[in-house]
């Protein structure tokens, strides 16, 4: 069985000569049954932080839904 990774960021080093990032590099921890479950809490989260935030701008302006078209 292949071991499974999560990828939790990226990270890039800066070049000397010119101070500007090289090629970014992902970061990756094994997928243990914790790492899989923070997985999921945190898309959860965030799906409910951006609901709130669609909900918010709908409220605030009710023109934005075209309805009926």
């Amino acid at each position: 069985m292949a071991e499974e990774y999560i990828q939790i960021g990226v990270t890039a080093m800066r070049d000397p000569a010119t101070g500007g990032f090289l090629p970014s590099v992902p970061l990756y921890i094994k997928a243990d049954d914790a790492a899989k479950e923070a997985e999921q809490q945190m898309y959860k989260e965030a799906g409910k932080a951006l609901a709130g935030m669609m909900k918010k701008y709908i409220d605030s302006h009710p023109d934005a839904m075209n309805k009926g078209s």
